[in-house]
């Protein structure tokens, strides 16, 4: 039995013997067959440990790649040797400096960056119409809210060359200014009186851009003061385009009332806006009958009467008086255009 265990033990040793014989020879292998090769890449010399058996390896194994100008000594289908160089340049590419490179190079950092931006408020107007209009009233102050937004920030030698918004969140949502607006629209008795008239059948709703409604008023209007009605239309044409906002600065609404008429209108007539279309066109035909009083005192002549009411009426009745008239001249460039609109509306139903 004893001598079984020291058979055993002497094959066990045998064995383990002859594996450390093998491995030695394989390291021994590979020590013999490893080379330290020189590499002169464009003027930069380097040593390099390989296994490769070829250049043409060598350079696979060191992930260099040739063009078509480059040169290479030996060439790459050489066999590689131990202690070899392998140069490498380029007739048009010439050397350079690794080093110089590295140190001339400018990374482009990328870098994550908050900032804070206001959210402006908006205004919102809210309409009364128990409000007398024209007179508004500030319900709610505005206030600007705030939100954070983050960007992805290139830079390059300290400048940025590229911002990216990737998220952002509201810090504080604006809270709207909200302003009360009076709509409700005070009519003078005159105003009131002509609006509830019914038109009779010589109303002509003409197609202009003028509401029917207020044509029908100015219909009316005309009837209470003795004025032609599509005359009046087309002075209202010629002084605002039938534009009830319009203002030259100091006449206003659609019969281009002067401001300095306004408290002689308000106190005869009671009117209180020359913006509002009902207020200015009773303050327009009201002038315009004055004016077609005071030219039937010049002349008995009807057409004579519209021109001189017209041009009074563009011009102030003493200036056109003392101007033209007495000197006699009655046609003048407005009160042609008038009549040529009057015209065109009666033939044509348009202007």
């Amino acid at each position: 039995m004893e001598e079984d265990k020291a058979y055993i033990l002497r094959k066990i040793l045998t064995a383990v013997s002859l594996v450390l014989i093998f491995a030695t020879a394989g390291l021994l292998a590979i020590t013999t067959q490893l080379k330290t090769i020189t590499l002169n890449y464009y003027g930069n010399v380097i040593s390099i440990k390989t296994l490769a058996s070829s250049v043409e390896a060598f350079l696979l194994q060191n992930k260099i790649y040739l063009g078509e100008t480059t040169n290479i000594e030996p060439s790459k289908d050489s066999r590689l040797l131990n202690g070899m160089t392998i140069a490498i340049s380029s007739d048009n590419e010439g050397s350079f400096d690794i080093e110089s490179i590295r140190e001339s190079y400018a990374p482009i950092i990328a870098s994550v960056k908050e900032e804070i931006h206001t959210i402006p408020f908006e205004e919102e107007t809210v309409n009364n119409a128990d409000v007398e209009s024209g007179t508004t009233q500030v319900l709610q102050e505005g206030v600007d809210g705030s939100k954070e937004i983050s960007y992805i920030v290139k830079s390059k030698e300290n400048k940025v060359i590229q911002k990216d918004e990737i998220k952002s969140r509201v810090l504080a949502q604006a809270q709207n200014r909200v302003v009360e607006v009076g709509t409700k629209v005070s009519r003078s008795s005159v105003v009131t009186s002509i609006s509830s008239q019914v038109v009779d059948g010589g109303f002509v709703a003409y197609n202009i851009a003028l509401p029917v409604e207020q044509q029908q008023y100015a219909y009316n209007l005309c009837k209470r003061y003795g004025v032609d009605y599509p005359l009046f239309i087309a002075l209202m044409f010629r002084e605002s385009g039938f534009n009830p906002s319009v203002s030259s600065g100091y006449a206003y609404g659609l019969c281009q009332i002067a401001a300095s008429n306004y408290y002689n209108l308000n106190s005869k007539l009671g009117i209180t806006d020359l913006f509002d279309p009902y207020d200015n066109m009773t303050a327009g035909a009201y002038m315009l009958s004055i004016y077609m009083g005071i030219a039937a005192t010049k002349t008995s002549d009807y057409q004579t009467q519209i021109v001189y009411a017209l041009n009074s009426y563009n011009m102030g009745e003493g200036a056109y008086y003392n101007n033209c008239y007495s000197q006699g001249i009655i046609d003048r460039a407005y009160s042609n255009n008038v009549l040529a609109t009057r015209e065109r509306l009666i033939n044509t139903g348009s202007i």
